[in-house]
């Protein structure tokens, strides 16, 4: 159906899984999580800088497995917490142009017959901000996380953005206040009236 998939990205840290739990549990619809937890290669790579190749192979193929049983099943509108060409953005800044073009063509073959997402909602965020949230969610994975990585990880996501060819609207993290509900709601409803209509 069309604009029934509404994607979140955003910086690490930004506030993704948090927003796409309310607005699937708001409009009754299904959810879609990244999971990255059985990733071994990630945890390295964050911790050696080593094995960014691996990472995105590997997500790619957990990936590709998710989305396919996800998929299997009829949603009438999803909400998902990650972008399907996450991987993308990811690879051109950590790898040298030959693996990124070798993983742009891995990911082509995987995700070509799988939906994409009609509609992005984009987590913007001050990288001061974007480090206290890692701090206080305190995975272990993250903690050694430097400031250079995720502003660098801001230009790449920006650069994805102005080539994307599906709606997109940026919102300012700290303008969503899950104390109230009411308002909250009012003000996504209205920016993803196209989507939920």
């Amino acid at each position: 159906m069309k604009n029934k998939y509404i994607a979140i990205e955003g910086n690490i840290g930004v506030g993704k899984t948090t927003l796409a739990k309310f607005l699937a549990n708001h409009f009754n619809g299904s959810l879609l999580l990244e999971e990255f937890a059985e990733n071994k290669f990630l945890k390295l790579f964050y911790q050696t800088k080593d094995y960014a190749f691996h990472s995105e192979m590997q997500f790619l193929l957990d990936r590709s497995l998710q989305m396919n049983t996800f998929f299997d099943q009829n949603h009438s509108i999803v909400f998902s917490d990650f972008h399907i060409e996450k991987s993308l953005v990811f690879s051109e800044m950590n790898l040298s142009k030959s693996n990124h073009s070798m993983i742009e063509k891995i990911h082509e073959s995987l995700f070509k017959n799988f939906p994409t997402p009609d509609m992005l909602i984009f987590l913007d965020s001050d990288i001061e901000q974007i480090s206290r949230n890692i701090k206080s969610r305190n995975r272990n994975i993250e903690q050694d996380l430097e400031i250079e990585y995720l502003e660098n990880l801001v230009k790449n996501y920006n650069v994805w953005l102005n080539k994307l060819k599906v709606p997109a609207i940026k919102i300012d993290a700290k303008s969503i206040n899950y104390d109230n509900e009411e308002l909250l709601i009012k003000k996504l409803s209205h920016l993803l009236k196209t989507a939920l209509s």
